[in-house]
């Protein structure tokens, strides 16, 4: 929220500008939504109270002896697309929308107003005014790939998918090398019952680029759903390798481990999950589970991090060398000459060969 406030003595004055200060976001999703940086930083300070599209103007107690009749009166911030997009990157997505609302209202034909209108209505959960505020931005400019990647959002989100398929490939057609639109194809296709081709579209995204970290998680996700659990080890594990403090990649390396059998490691998986992030219920949720029943002493035929993830690297490797692979050529199969490198009671160590 903003407050201006201007402090008015018998002698001079005083003007606090208005500042900006981020709120603490939860990491949300697959893919990220990215807005168009605009003007310079902002001063950080203590989070302002009030409205953040209205404020105040407040005279201050005279400090030199004499009275001041104080007058308070209040006013809305301008709907300017820089006033708007300062309230969007501190996290306050409905005042956003909200004012965004109001900019475009008066800059009817400004694509990028409307497409931050749609970006910020849907961070705010209000997926039917981002849905038209996206085909707006579209129809304004048909040229912007984003725009269709972030409408395929919604549209996944409203259960969609087929039309969000045939978003993403309009956003494909203009930028073919877009991480976001493979994965978001990915994931229409899987929303739309094509699960073959959801595998293939991560295969290849993954030949473009082994360490994107949410294409090998989000490759995993769908293997558990469809019920391959130790296929989905590999990219669960090399996703976890590259990126250890990601508690979501643990806590979904974790399932895969328990449903295939690995209880102990599975609860080590757990373990830092929690450890990196203490409000992540499901993690929590699934330790708790783990501890009332797992104990190291069970440890037999548990597997190692690292075996799994250089499996896994080496398989995409393999795609590299031969991109015309089936699509069931691209599911990392467990081997069974894995060999066991942790002891009963040691922490699982998981560290990525190089960083990014």
């Amino acid at each position: 929220m903003y407050t201006i406030t201007r402090s008015t003595r018998i002698r001079g004055f005083s003007w606090t500008a208005l500042v900006i200060v981020p709120f603490a976001l939860a990491a949300c999703g697959n893919d990220n939504a990215e807005a168009r940086p605009v003007g310079s930083g902002k001063t950080d300070v203590a989070r302002p109270t009030g409205s953040a599209v209205t404020g105040k103007v407040r005279p201050a107690t005279n400090t030199t002896g004499g009275s001041v009749t104080s007058r308070t009166s209040e006013f809305v911030l301008p709907a300017t697309y820089s006033n708007a997009n300062d309230i969007f990157k501190a996290g306050h997505y409905d005042e956003a929308a909200a004012m965004f609302e109001r900019y475009v209202a008066s800059k009817p034909n400004d694509a990028f107003g409307f497409y931050m209108l749609g970006l910020s209505s849907w961070k705010a959960g209000d997926f039917t005014r981002a849905e038209k505020a996206f085909e707006r931005s579209i129809d304004i400019d048909p040229t912007y790939a984003k725009g269709y990647f972030n409408s395929a959002r919604v549209l996944l989100d409203l259960k969609r998918a087929p039309e969000a398929l045939e978003r993403v490939e309009k956003g494909l057609a203009i930028d073919s090398v877009s991480a976001d639109g493979w994965r978001l194809k990915a994931r229409a296709q899987a929303g739309s019952g094509d699960l073959d081709g959801a595998r293939e579209t991560y295969r290849q995204l993954l030949v473009r680029d082994g360490e994107d970290l949410w294409g090998l998680n989000n490759l995993g996700v769908l293997l558990l759903d469809s019920g391959d659990y130790k296929d989905a080890l590999g990219p669960l594990a090399r996703a976890v390798q590259l990126k250890p403090t990601a508690p979501l990649f643990q806590n979904n390396f974790g399932m895969a481990l328990e449903r295939s059998g690995y209880p102990v490691t599975a609860k080590h998986a757990y373990e830092a999950a929690v450890h990196d992030d203490s409000t992540f219920t499901k993690a929590v949720k699934n330790l708790e589970r783990m501890q009332s029943t797992v104990t190291d002493s069970m440890a037999v035929d548990e597997v190692s991090i690292q075996d799994l993830a250089e499996q896994f690297r080496l398989k995409v490797k393999a795609w590299k060398d031969t991109p015309t692979a089936k699509p069931d050529s691209g599911i990392v199969k467990l081997d069974s000459t894995i060999t066991i490198v942790r002891t009963v009671g040691d922490p699982i160590k998981i560290r990525p060969d190089s960083g990014r």
